[in-house]
């Protein structure tokens, strides 16, 4: 069974699939009594570097109570973690534009190819940019990230002392944010990522140590991270002309990666306080989104098909009822993915690999 502490991680993960969910479905303007509440939910970056440090947590405290810390037992758990759904979410999304058309899609090899080697972004927000998101889908820009967050952990813990690992995971992060300012690109902007991923790493370690969670233990850290912003600033007035490109710049290049890292470093400042704070109102906020965790993965990958875009249901007449189902649909379908399939299909992988899943 979970402790209450780690019950807490799920109920903001649910969360957080919810509300990209809500993000990218929601028109960005709703006026109740004048009001334009829409801006509560235009928070959909921030929304996935939650995801980022969540995971960061989870990979570090799973490491340090895992048994078998082999290369082929750590790749093939996250191999499943992540191919496994996917997989799905590419089938799903192939038959939609098939539908829509009438006939069969080109099934765009190159692009697919590039999504399944993880090595996708947003185009239309990033620069030199090596493979776009599989048909449309933009939330699969945070998994190429999230993989070689994971093999990258895995090189640096097995060859580096622990002494030393904090140590160089400031230097090749800062490293990267310096070279960002002379060319960005996927190699790069990941590593320089990775800090933030770090947050969750460094938590989940205080974690384990059994430390307490206070501004002192992570201000080190803090320094690394107001360098990366200070670089991103740097970057973003030297490149400012790049505003003018994007049609959307508030969620482009060069303003997203230091919105982005602001964000991250007011999240783990505020973690610290709501920690200490004994995490006051949890449960009556964010406790019952605990329920979304088990399918929280396939929510974040197939809203963009199952809602966002769907039409089948237009026929119904009226928004509120038709987004309603298609919003039930996403959960069966996310459930039945997660939960029950990736659930049996990673019990014929632990017996046939014999891994410690």
């Amino acid at each position: 069974m979970k402790n209450n502490k780690l019950e807490k991680l799920d109920a903001i993960r649910g969360f957080s699939a919810l509300y990209v969910m809500l993000f990218h479905m929601l028109p960005q303007e709703i006026l109740l009594w004048g009001v334009n509440v829409g801006v509560v939910f235009r928070f959909g970056s921030e929304a996935v570097i939650l995801f980022f440090i969540l995971s960061g947590f989870v990979i570090k405290y799973s490491w340090e109570n895992s048994e078998d810390k082999s290369f082929k037992n750590y790749f093939l758990r996250r191999f499943i973690r992540i191919y496994i759904p996917l997989l799905f979410i590419f089938i799903l999304a192939y038959f939609i534009k098939s539908y829509s058309l009438g006939s069969l899609a080109d099934p765009d090899w190159n692009t697919l190819l590039g999504n399944v080697f993880m090595l996708q972004d947003v185009i239309s927000q990033k620069p030199n940019v090596i493979s776009p998101v599989y048909m449309g889908n933009g939330v699969l820009w945070s998994l190429s990230y999230e993989w070689w967050f994971y093999m990258l952990f895995f090189v640096l813990t097995k060859k580096i002392n622990t002494e030393r690992l904090n140590f160089w995971v400031n230097a090749i992060t800062i490293t990267a944010a310096v070279t960002y300012l002379v060319y960005p690109f996927f190699l790069n902007r990941v590593v320089m990522y990775f800090a933030i991923w770090w947050i969750g790493v460094r938590f989940a370690d205080l974690y384990l140590k059994g430390e307490a969670f206070t501004y002192k233990s992570i201000r080190i850290y803090a320094y690394v991270l107001v360098s990366i912003i200070a670089l991103l600033g740097l970057n973003f007035y030297i490149n400012f002309g790049y505003t003018k490109v994007y049609d959307y710049p508030l969620v482009a290049y060069p303003f997203i990666e230091l919105r982005h890292f602001v964000f991250a470093i007011i999240a783990m400042f505020g973690a610290i306080v709501w920690i200490n704070a004994k995490t006051l109102g949890f449960d009556k906020i964010l406790s019952i989104f605990k329920y979304l965790a088990p399918f929280s993965y396939v929510i974040y990958i197939s809203h963009h098909y199952l809602v966002v875009e769907a039409s089948y249901l237009k026929f119904i007449n009226n928004k509120i009822i038709e987004y309603t189902l298609y919003v039930l649909l996403m959960f069966l379908f996310s459930y039945f993915v997660e939960v029950v399939m990736y659930g049996h299909i990673k019990k014929r992988f632990k017996r046939y690999f014999l891994i410690n899943i």
